[in-house]
């Protein structure tokens, strides 16, 4: 299984437009083959970081998920929205 962290820090006053905009890629996602676990966290300790929680059968799995033109474009959207980048980890974990 993979485990992925997307780390998101929002400029101030754009975290409801990130929402909206994550929504539709979160439920897509979620149905596609070899997704467990697709889910966007609030941090409680900054209003303005956000974390998408992934959780994949396969590398396979994700590498396909990344080519799809939802989450590209996804990518593309929410650009402006982000105070700076995405700090992006992955784990491998067995069982």
């Amino acid at each position: 299984m993979i485990i992925v962290t997307a780390m998101m820090h929002i400029k101030t006053g754009k975290k409801e437009a990130f929402i909206l905009e994550a929504k539709d890629l979160i439920s897509s996602t979620r149905k596609e083959e070899g997704c467990i676990n697709y889910n966007l966290l609030a941090n409680i300790e900054d209003e303005n970081a956000l974390v998408m929680l992934e959780q994949w059968k396969d590398i396979e799995s994700l590498n396909k998920h990344m080519k799809t033109d939802q989450f590209l474009q996804f990518e593309v959207t929410i650009e402006p929205l982000l105070a700076k980048g995405v700090d992006i980890r992955s784990y491998s974990v067995d069982g």
